[in-house]
């Protein structure tokens, strides 16, 4: 291949690339975006818009899973063994989330609603007065079996996703409100509209009369209804289904 024949060649290239990227349409960028149940009340029909540069990625509208409690001191905490003695689960109600690049790095902040259940060892009970407990033996008077503790939390996320939003990840702290105040360590990592979700407590979700600390930990699996809705039923403006 002769010389000119090479100059020709790279000049029909260059001239494809500026036709390419003359015909490519710019992406619009959306620097805020929502999710979570109140989302199914008020659904955005561009939510999957490719045109839109935007950073959603999914949040655990519900989620399920087992829990346990860190540094586990048999003859302390009188808890039953077993996946589904031990459970942490909740819902997303909003998720507010801000594009930093691209609408591949953002942060999220949610508003969620959660509860965590333990069921005591057998022959046991327990008294509750706020965010201490006390294990006694089972009898006529004691017969409480299951531990609960209701949550509202605000998590504090930054993550990142792929353009496609089928990969994500995010990790950040969650201040919650149970009987007290307290924190968690979150990671939630997503793919497509599931969510493999890691807390930690940070401070104590209670205490022991002893005054022994409980720090529960859990691993859960969300599932994004609003992702799986608009990425299976979103409609182009023809009326097909993208």
């Amino acid at each position: 291949m002769n010389k000119q024949a090479i100059i020709t060649i790279m000049l029909a290239l260059v001239a494809m690339a500026g036709q390419a990227q003359t015909e490519s349409p710019q992406r619009e960028r959306q620097n805020w975006s929502a999710g979570g149940v109140i989302m199914l009340l008020a659904p955005e029909p561009d939510y999957y818009d490719k045109n839109l540069e935007r950073y959603n990625p999914p949040v655990p509208m519900v989620w399920f899973g087992p829990a346990w409690l860190n540094d586990y001191q048999h003859g302390k905490f009188h808890f039953r063994s077993g996946v589904f003695n031990k459970i942490d689960c909740g819902f997303t109600i909003l998720q507010i989330s801000r594009n930093l690049y691209r609408g591949a790095i953002g942060v999220s902040a949610c508003l969620q609603f959660g509860g965590s259940t333990y069921t005591t060892s057998r022959n046991y009970s327990f008294e509750k007065d706020g965010h201490r407990v006390e294990f006694v033996p089972a009898d006529d008077e004691h017969k409480k079996e299951d531990l609960f503790f209701t949550m509202l939390r605000i998590p504090l996320m930054i993550g990142a996703q792929t353009n496609n939003r089928l990969f994500s990840l995010q990790t950040g702290v969650g201040l919650y409100q149970t009987s007290r105040t307290g924190a968690q360590w979150l990671v939630t990592a997503g793919l497509g509209p599931v969510t493999l979700n890691y807390s930690r407590h940070l401070t104590p979700l209670f205490k022991l009369s002893d005054g022994t600390k409980a720090y529960p930990s859990s691993f859960t699996i969300g599932v994004d209804v609003w992702y799986w809705l608009c990425r299976f039923t979103h409609r182009k403006k023809d009326g097909s289904i993208d």
